[in-house]
């Protein structure tokens, strides 16, 4: 097996796991079977991507535990963190899995504490694997004000009338 197939992208595997669920949603099929197996493979893929370290996902992990090739592997991503809570905010209005609420909770409380600039708002986009800021732009090609409020927007939107 190469590194380019073991390499896996946590980000990219919660990603589709939301379009699946998304698509359920959309449909008003709510196959309530697909999205407890689509939960179910966003909490294998958090788990196998978490820092239990510095907490927060990583951006790049090779399954066979082995160093991966990509250069920022390591680096935690605020859209990892934005996909994973919006994912987890929908999974738990539709089956109440109690894992959603565990790992939003941990995830939340990493992206606040991590990600947001403390004296101006918004959130910076790229972190080191200790939390460290890599660079203090919080915007570029790939982040811009749209997605952050975006996805508390939509995660309030979804759990406000939840207990």
């Amino acid at each position: 097996m190469t590194t380019a197939v073991r390499g896996t992208n946590p980000y990219m595997n919660v990603g589709d796991y939301i379009s699946t669920i998304k698509r359920q949603i959309i449909n008003e099929n709510q196959e309530i079977p697909l999205i407890q197996k689509a939960l179910d493979i966003t909490f294998k893929t958090l788990e196998f991507g978490w820092d239990i370290e510095n907490g927060g996902i990583f951006y790049f992990k090779d399954v066979k535990g082995h160093p991966p090739q990509q250069l920022e592997w390591d680096q935690k991503l605020w859209w990892v963190h934005v996909e994973a809570l919006v994912a987890l905010a929908k999974g738990y209005v539709l089956t109440k899995d109690i894992r959603c609420v565990e790992w939003f909770q941990k995830i939340h409380e990493y992206t606040w504490s991590h990600f947001k600039d403390p004296h101006y708002g918004e959130w910076f986009g790229y972190l080191q694997r200790d939390g460290v800021l890599t660079q203090p732009a919080k915007g570029n090609l790939f982040k811009g004000a749209f997605h952050v409020p975006r996805q508390e927007w939509y995660c309030w939107q979804l759990l406000k009338n939840r207990k």
